[in-house]
């Protein structure tokens, strides 16, 4: 009868430690790596950017905030893609880049980076502040404990990004469309 109380119990205890850990809230990083993910769903890049069978390229440079939260993306599925999740160290590592998310690592170096990218059809995201008015294309904030993103439709123009309009819809700020 021991036995068999002490084994409920810690059927119990495995049950509501497997449903707390079930429950648990994802981490800021976990959000934004799915961010990501649904960034390069919907987008749209210049013909002839994305070639034939090549799967998407979310670089990631400088020192990697997201741990294994993007291991949760890597391989999933954007655009009938496969979606290649790369860690870069410098700038120069960004050929082939499709989405490139830009660490706060890299705060001093980020107007040579955007500059480096001039016209390439590469989607830039950060959580930098004042990234989207410096020229990249999607940053993310907090806002009331919440992710949100606002978007540069001039850098997403320059680098012959398409977004859709959903994307569009749920951003929070849209730089470049004043007076438009």
């Amino acid at each position: 009868m021991k036995r068999l109380l002490a084994a409920l119990l810690s059927l119990m205890f495995v049950a509501l430690a497997t449903d707390r850990d079930a429950l648990a809230q994802p981490t800021e990083y976990q959000l934004k790596a799915v961010f990501l993910l649904n960034f390069a769903r919907y987008i749209e890049w210049p013909a002839g950017s994305l070639h034939e069978g090549e799967p998407i390229q979310l670089c990631v440079l400088g020192r990697d905030p997201f741990g294994a939260a993007l291991e949760a993306i890597d391989g999933k599925q954007a655009q009938n893609r496969a979606v290649d999740v790369r860690m870069l160290v410098l700038p120069e590592q960004t050929e082939g880049c499709h989405v490139l998310f830009v660490s706060g690592s890299e705060e001093r170096r980020v107007a040579s980076l955007l500059r480096g990218l001039g016209q390439a059809p590469v989607l830039t995201v950060s959580d930098l502040d004042g990234f989207v008015e410096a020229g990249g294309a999607i940053g993310f904030a907090t806002v009331d404990d919440r992710i949100r993103f606002d978007i540069n439709a001039e850098a997403l123009q320059r680098a012959g990004l398409r977004p859709s309009a959903q994307l569009m819809k749920i951003a929070r700020h849209i730089v470049g469309l004043e007076g438009r």
